[in-house]
């Protein structure tokens, strides 16, 4: 695709659910209440965390976006409905939307109040567009194919970060995916032996801190988680602590998504973080190092015996 930025939107535009129809509707009058997305919505806030905030999205569809008279860059095939709607409570000052895909795609957000912005290659064959001074309000988004018939599988990133986009996506944790530094396992309640032990070095250069996931979410951490643990549920309790040869931190993402953290615990320097009638599912799971640039070496404990806990 040509490289291109921001499309200067029309008073009324041709909604893509009306692109055979000579009556113009707005783009934003496709969905009430943003329910209707072929991938879902969000609800965010300023300062929504974790920052970008993600959603899996397949590009294309059967609209001619270059027809619709749009502006330069609107470009490509998608779908009558937008791809993914997100409504922001409040102004926020900085809020960019970008896509990853396995292919070339464009990208067509329509904002409050009609404000229509497309791109097509700023990142290679990826799209970005920003929105200073973002209006509260509802924002649809439209991941097209430059070519008919293509359907591309992309990841769609919502951030108010100013940096670089490779600064990030280097700088978070990755939940959810199937790599660990010290392997996986998968437990079931009533486990045996309790406790579960596995050897787990600290440390890493993503900032937790910068995350902003909670107080106690602090440290230096590598991207990918350390150690996974699928579980089945079915007892009252299931704790992870970690015994280790200098201060660390333990950050847990847990099945429905929230995040848990823990500096120091019981009067020691080393972390624990218990769940009460835990879910069933995947449990990423990331020690920290306290300090930049330190790596210790120590052991991460399963257990769901409230005995269990950190001794040195």
């Amino acid at each position: 695709m040509a490289s291109s930025r921001a499309c200067a939107p029309p008073v009324a535009l041709l909604g893509l659910a009306a692109a055979l129809l000579v009556a113009p509707i707005a783009l934003s009058a496709q969905l009430a209440g943003g329910t209707g997305a072929n991938f879902g919505f969000a609800t965010l806030s300023p300062g929504f965390m974790p920052d970008p905030h993600v959603a899996t999205i397949v590009s294309g569809g059967s609209v001619d976006v270059g027809s619709l008279g749009l502006g330069e860059g609107c470009v490509g095939y998608a779908t009558s409905r937008p791809d993914y709607t997100v409504d922001l409570t409040s102004p926020s000052e900085h809020l960019r939307f970008y896509v990853e895909g396995e292919g070339d795609t464009g990208l067509v957000v329509a904002g409050p109040g009609n404000r229509i912005q497309c791109d097509d290659d700023t990142r290679g064959l990826d799209p970005m567009v920003t929105f200073e001074t973002a209006a509260a309000g509802r924002y649809d988004v439209w991941v097209s194919s430059y070519s008919r018939d293509e359907n591309l599988s992309s990841t769609l990133y919502v951030t108010e970060l100013t940096g670089e986009v490779s600064d990030v996506d280097s700088e978070r944790l990755l939940p959810g995916g199937s790599a660990s530094n010290f392997g996986r396992t998968a437990l079931s309640a009533g486990f045996r032996p309790d406790p579960y032990d596995v050897r787990v070095t600290s440390g890493g250069a993503v900032s937790v801190a910068r995350m902003g996931l909670g107080a106690s979410c602090v440290g230096f951490a590598t991207q990918t988680p350390d150690y996974i643990v699928d579980y089945s549920a079915g007892a009252d309790m299931l704790r992870f602590f970690v015994e280790g040869e200098g201060d660390t931190a333990l950050i847990v993402n847990a099945p429905d998504g929230s995040w848990h953290c823990d500096d120091d615990s019981f009067g020691t320097v080393d972390p624990t973080v218990s769940f009460d009638t835990p879910d069933s599912g995947q449990y990423d799971i990331w020690i920290a190092s306290y300090a930049s640039g330190a790596n210790i070496p120590g052991r991460l404990v399963i257990t769901e015996l409230s005995s269990q806990r950190p001794q040195y």
